[in-house]
């Protein structure tokens, strides 16, 4: 099945724009939050866009915003697609279902860096309009659309390019062994 970009409705992502443009270069904690706030309001406007139907095999990851400071980008999930645990290379963010419901398990890293210890610190169920918020260095965590039969879409702000990340797989001692990771840009949205 061939692969058709995404296309938000141009007002809505103007608005989205606006809000990223008042952030700053190096954003506190409280700014953050307000972002994230912000960007639930537009959640919830009905012109907001909803997901479509990817392939099956993988998330697409839309990129609406990259220079500077932050990026931004819209993420289609699939029906019941679910991402291995993983960190966002020291990033802060800001994760926000836009329409569909995403399971988000948190978890806290901890030891070494290349064998890390995960341990799971909460469990969200975000609809839309909520967000997962993350500010530390240490922080990771697994999404999983829990719909079997629709797909699911969320915008995702992060402090910076996130271009590599790493995922962590389980070991037979009961670690987990870290692996880098390229984030693969699916289509850049230039409304």
């Amino acid at each position: 099945m061939p692969f058709h970009p995404f296309t938000p409705n141009r007002s809505w992502l103007d608005a989205v724009r606006g809000d990223l443009a008042g952030l700053g270069d190096v954003p506190t904690v409280t700014a953050i939050e307000a972002l994230s706030t912000r960007l639930a309001a537009r959640a919830l406007q009905i012109d907001a866009p909803r997901a479509s139907a990817p392939e099956r095999d993988r998330y697409r990851r839309h990129l609406l915003d990259g220079g500077g400071a932050h990026s931004c980008l819209l993420i289609e999930w699939p029906a019941a697609h679910r991402t291995p645990i993983h960190d966002h290379a020291g990033l802060w963010g800001i994760e926000l279902v836009l329409d569909g419901v995403l399971e988000v398990e948190e978890f806290a890293l901890g030891g070494d860096l290349d064998q890390p210890t995960l341990t799971p610190t909460r469990t969200l169920m975000l609809g839309a309009g909520d967000a997962a918020t993350f500010t530390g260095r240490r922080y990771a965590h697994r999404c999983r659309n829990l719909s079997v039969t629709r797909p699911a879409l969320s915008l995702h702000v992060y402090g910076g390019a996130l271009d590599r990340y790493r995922a962590f797989q389980a070991d037979p001692r009961g670690g987990h062994r870290a692996h880098s990771q390229h984030a693969r840009i699916d289509a850049t949205l230039t409304l």
